[in-house]
């Protein structure tokens, strides 16, 4: 059920919000760990249109960092195809409204692509843009705009789930990132996963019939208000309708390639 030599969601010195650590130097973690596979899924650039909400505005790389993102894990690629198995990718960003112009942005890059991650940073509401894992205090507001921890979990997965009638395949997408990433601040607040079981599920289902899988992402671990991977929490309903999960550490650092893939191996029974 859980392939532990492949991490799937991996970032690079090419994010604005990460660490300088050079790609090698992720690719030899991964390498000491046992990985058989990597797939760089660096945070795709915004459409034009799209004004970054978050107070550094670094949430994704400019493009014109892009092809100089590409040319270097095709460089990667070759360098340690002996050794390892070195995927090219994305994390593209869901933005309400904004699904065709990301769509068209991407698309003249996706034959460079190997596989694509899509996730869900920010929502909008009342026509505002508002980041979802930014902080504790800019969730908070999202919470009060909202009116409670349940709504807006109700309100990103709904979201999600509307976007998802766009043709993503077309830019190489093959799963959705973080699927529960509110719960980064559950510990927060008082809330009960029950309450929004109704839009989860229908959520899966649409993940299931579009024939996505799932980022099981285990930055949730590293996270002190959250405390477990993100989709743990709805992995066995995922898993009775066959969606697929692939590990992910979501490493901005290099030395977090892999994080917490040892204790999935030690709980795995206990997620499906």
């Amino acid at each position: 059920m859980f392939n532990f030599t492949h991490d799937g969601h991996v970032h690079t010195p090419f994010c604005p919000h990460g660490t300088k650590d050079p790609i090698e130097h992720y690719i030899q973690v991964g390498i000491e760990k046992d990985l058989q596979t990597m797939t760089f899924t660096e945070h795709a650039p915004f459409p034009q249109s799209f004004i970054d909400p978050v107070p550094n505005q670094d949430s994704a790389m400019s493009i014109d960092l892009l092809p100089d993102y590409l040319d270097t894990l095709r460089q990667m690629k070759r360098q340690y195809e002996e050794v390892i198995d070195i995927k090219i990718g994305l994390e593209v960003d869901l933005l309400p409204h904004l699904e065709e112009e990301t769509i068209a942005l991407l698309k003249p890059y996706a034959p460079l692509l190997d596989e694509v991650i899509l996730s869900q940073h920010f929502l909008l509401i009342d026509g505002v843009y508002m980041p979802v894992d930014y902080s504790a205090e800019t969730f908070d507001e999202l919470v009060r705009a909202l009116g409670s921890f349940e709504n807006v979990m109700r309100a990103y997965y709904e979201s999600i789930e509307h976007s998802l009638k766009f043709p993503w395949e077309t830019i190489k997408v093959a799963r959705i990132g973080h699927v529960d990433l509110p719960i980064k601040y559950q510990k927060n607040y008082e809330w009960s996963r029950s309450e929004v079981k109704e839009e989860e599920r229908r959520l899966l289902q649409m993940i299931a019939d579009r024939g996505f899988g799932l980022d099981f992402n285990t930055a949730g671990l590293r996270k002190p208000d959250c405390g477990e991977p993100y989709v743990a929490g709805l992995a066995k309903v995922a898993n009775d309708l066959h969606i697929p999960f692939t590990l992910g550490s979501d490493a901005h650092l290099a030395q977090d390639v892999a994080a917490g893939f040892d204790m999935i191996a030690q709980k795995k029974a206990t997620f499906l």
